[in-house]
């Protein structure tokens, strides 16, 4: 990996050991030993790695890093000290810094250092950029699809339920662990079987979309459905499109795609945790490919159970102060249904359903993160 670096040090011999070492392995090194300089330096020139002297004049070394963070969030910043750390190094834990260089110097701990800071940084960004797209998934459904006052809900060929919106589960006034994994016709139609006139058994068997406007003893209402036959990423099933008045064919099918394609074709895997027990009541098609169970056997899963034993208690603490405190996402090690061990990085939200909280769960395998994992 060829990048751009910047030194950060009034000692000429630091500076042109490093500046040497790194300029060998074929990295592009420039050198600043007047600090106030620095800040105009990053904002002329996009740096992937600064090497910054704790022993510097004029300013001091954090409030250099602030300012070059400011600038260059993306630069990842290595501490150049030595073994008796100054006092205000223990400040530094809370500062956004990607490694220490220690003195003495030597070329193997300059290089090892160096290739670690950016291994970290091209990690960071990686992982920045997949979170952002969950979070443009996660704002385009909400105005989407949970932004509709009408319902929808997906099931399997066999009715169970496997997805429903927010309109459906406040209509219903249920939890998710109440309606997910549950036939379609009990807890829509308070009933031990299908209804004869159910539009969904016609999409099931003709393969094609139906419409019937029928009692829904479960919503107390009686309303229009419109069942879809879909093609997911690991079978087929049923979206349910309920109606209390029409909606614009285009906008419906444009709805429609857009629920498909950011839940059942999401390419990051999710889980929906309860808050209360931690059992899992919810988890999309790419998190079932990742894990290898099938739906039936994960749901109502204890949470930990799907991480390697010595990591469960840590995973579950630092879930907990993602939520309570923003603490950053945890590199851990998650168990397929074959006892395979995969590295993933945890990401964890609360959310709100129908007044029962719960735990969202983005599990981000770091292959994936590194493009070597095609997740389909």
């Amino acid at each position: 990996m060829k990048t751009n670096i910047i030194i950060v040090s009034q000692d000429l011999d630091i500076t042109k050991l490093i500046s040497e070492t790194l300029e060998n392995e074929g990295h592009r090194v420039t050198s600043n030993n007047v600090p106030d300089t620095v800040a105009t330096k990053c904002q002329e020139e996009n740096f992937d790695l600064a090497f910054v002297d704790v022993h510097i004049r004029e300013i001091l070394y954090d409030r250099l890093i602030v300012d070059i963070k400011k600038i260059s969030p993306e630069t990842e910043v290595v501490l150049i000290t030595t073994y008796a750390f100054p006092e205000s190094m223990k400040e530094t834990g809370t500062m956004d810094i990607g490694g220490y260089l220690i003195k003495p110097l030597t070329q193997d701990k300059i290089k090892n250092v160096t290739n670690r800071a950016l291994r970290q940084g091209e990690l960071a960004r990686e992982n920045r950029r997949l979170l952002l797209a969950v979070t443009a998934a996660k704002k385009e459904w909400e105005a989407t699809v949970d932004a509709t006052e009408d319902y929808i809900f997906v099931t399997d060929f066999d009715y169970n339920i496997l997805r429903a919106n927010l309109a459906t589960f406040s209509r219903l006034r249920k939890g998710v662990n109440e309606v997910i994994g549950h036939k379609c016709y009990k807890i829509f139609h308070c009933s031990d079987r299908p209804p004869d006139d159910c539009p969904g058994k016609r999409a099931r068997n003709s393969g094609q979309s139906a419409s019937e406007t029928i009692s829904f003893k479960g919503l107390k209402q009686r309303l229009k459905c419109n069942v879809y036959p879909q093609v997911f990423a690991t079978g087929g099933g049923l979206v349910h499109y309920l109606q209390e008045s029409s909606v614009n064919a285009e906008q419906q099918a444009e709805t429609m795609t857009k629920y498909e394609r950011l839940f059942d074709d999401a390419s990051i895997p999710i889980l929906l945790v309860s808050s209360v027990d931690y059992k899992v009541t919810d988890i999309n098609q790419k998190a079932i490919e990742l894990f290898g169970y099938r739906p039936e056997e994960i749901f109502d899963m204890d949470l930990e159970n799907l991480f390697m034993q010595s990591l469960r208690e840590t995973v579950i603490n630092n879930i907990i102060n993602q939520i309570k405190s923003n603490e950053a996402p945890l590199k851990t090690k998650i168990l397929d249904n074959n006892k395979n061990e995969v590295d993933a990085f945890i990401v964890a939200n609360s959310i709100e359903i129908s007044d029962n909280s719960y735990i969202e769960i983005f599990v981000i395998p770091v292959d994936l993160l590194s493009g070597s994992r095609q997740v389909k």
